[in-house]
């Protein structure tokens, strides 16, 4: 049993111990390349084959085998199934390839750092020491002139004593041009520094005065700013007043406006009481029953306008809007009274004509049984007027329903009309339309709509005078008809 498990586990022809134990893996951490696995069994008359494998996690891999032939057979028919396990080896161990690749190249990146950090310190030591350097030559020049310095003065006392001994009088000894050097050198220096310095205040002097410029500018401009913002609200202002007078203006005119109305108003319903008057023959009863009109206003009523009301731009489009309502209304209102007035001459026009044809069936018929049969017709036909009045009245609310729509149709189609000619145009264009047409430009899209409703007025206006004439020349030649036949009746 020992050797069977020390040689891996290869049995003969016995069936308990025909597969052995794989062999404990190695303990070494050695990295060597991955071999992919392999796991055959094979039985039969020559022997049984065990081919097997270990893995260290730690790092280690372990191959090994074994091969028993002992000239059994196996009778069981057992066959060892062929190893499928393989993909979750392969990909431990792809994962492994990634871990070690991430892993080295951390490493090179440290290693890199590292020789950077060495380069660095390198380059710093060696700036170092050449400034060390430097400092140590020019201290060396320095000794090395000082000790020139004291050698010729020590050369300059000497021979003015030897030559005062020799000649016996003073003499005076020329100063080593050195020195002169020295103090030339020094002076320079002194001029340099005192100039550099000078430049220096020059400089921060003229960098003040920059910036002093600078802030002056920003004042200026900023008070310039506040000058023009001032400027402009002084304009804004004059022309909310200008906007404000002239909707005093407006809403004085409206009261007036709807003063005027309400007259007109009464004046059509009178004319529509003649007019009703005119149509049939009332009794005496009647008469007296009806009130008489009441009396009009003898005074027109002030219109007091607000001073201290403040009117915003939309505010001043539906006062305008108003206002044209009002306009339309009394153009209405006058339309409707002229064609009443109309319609009264043309009832009085037949009227005339039916007397004339009474009065001369009078002239011819004087028998009684003629002139009774003629008053119960006309008793007949005071009693169809009565009857038919509220017909009429139906019709000529129609009527004017009908004209009224399409006066609004004919109004309408102008004011497209302009709308499609000034649609195209930009704000210089209806700032000129604004100035020929006396009014002022406020914003593009308000200004269009102004122009469009001046101008659709106007075309209205040419309108209703063309309609005008045209019913007055109706008029004339049904006129001129009528009283043709009142003639030849």
């Amino acid at each position: 049993m020992a050797a069977r498990i020390r040689e891996g586990g290869s049995g003969g022809s016995n069936g308990e111990d025909r597969h052995g134990i794989l062999p404990a893996p190695s303990s070494s951490n050695a990295i060597v390349p991955y071999q992919v696995p392999q796991n055959r069994g094979y039985g039969g008359n020559g022997g049984n084959q065990y081919r097997g494998g270990g893995y260290n996690q730690g790092g280690g891999y372990n191959q090994g085998g074994s091969y028993n032939q002992g000239g059994g057979y196996n009778q069981g028919g057992n066959y060892n199934r062929q190893w499928g396990g393989g993909y979750r080896e392969r990909d431990r161990d792809d994962k492994l390839e990634r871990m070690y690749s991430l892993l080295s190249e951390q490493v090179e990146e440290r290693e890199q750092r590292k020789k950077e950090l060495a380069k660095l310190d390198l380059l710093e030591l060696e700036k170092k020491r050449l400034q060390e350097e430097e400092e140590k030559r020019q201290q060396v020049n320095k000794e090395r002139e000082l000790q020139e310095a004291r050698l010729g003065k020590i050369v300059r006392t000497s021979v003015k004593a030897v030559c005062e001994s020799a000649l016996g009088r003073k003499v005076d000894v020329p100063e080593d041009d050195d020195c002169e050097v020295a103090k030339l050198r020094r002076e320079l220096e002194e001029e340099a520094l005192l100039k550099a310095n000078y430049q220096e205040s020059g400089e921060e002097r003229l960098r003040k005065e920059i910036v002093d410029l600078k802030s002056g500018n920003e004042q200026g401009a900023s008070a310039d700013g506040k000058r023009d913002e001032i400027m402009a609200l002084q304009l804004q202002i004059k022309e909310l007043s200008s906007f404000r007078t002239a909707l005093e203006e407006k809403n004085a005119e409206v009261s007036a406006l709807k003063f005027e109305n309400n007259h007109l108003k009464k004046d059509v319903s009178e004319l529509w009481d003649e007019f009703l008057s005119l149509r049939g023959k009332r009794c005496s009863v009647a008469v007296t029953e009806n009130s008489p009109p009441a009396e009009p206003v003898a005074v027109k009523p002030r219109a007091e306008p607000s001073t201290t009301a403040m009117y915003t731009p939309k505010d001043l489009a539906a006062l305008q809007k108003a206002y044209k309502d009002a306009l339309m209304g009394k153009e209405m209102e006058l339309k409707e009274a002229q064609m009443l007035q109309e319609r009264m001459a043309n009832m009085g026009a037949s009227k005339i004509r039916l007397s004339a044809r009474r009065q001369s069936n009078r002239k011819t018929t004087p028998r009684n049984l003629r002139t009774s049969f003629q008053d119960v017709e006309e008793i007949a036909d005071d009693d169809d007027a009565e009857k038919n009045r509220g017909e009429e009245r139906r019709n000529e609310k129609s009527a004017v329903d009908v004209t009224h729509d399409l006066e609004v149709a004919k109004m309408a189609a102008f004011r497209d009309l302009r709308l499609k000619e000034l649609r195209q145009l930009k704000k210089q264009d209806m700032e000129a339309a604004c100035a020929k047409e006396g009014i002022s430009y406020i914003k593009l899209e308000q200004a269009k709509a102004d122009v469009v409703e001046i101008k659709a007025d106007r075309d209205f206006d040419a309108w209703l005078k063309e309609k005008d004439l045209a019913e007055e020349e109706d008029r004339d030649l049904h006129y001129a008809t009528s009283t043709e036949e009142v003639d030849d009746a």
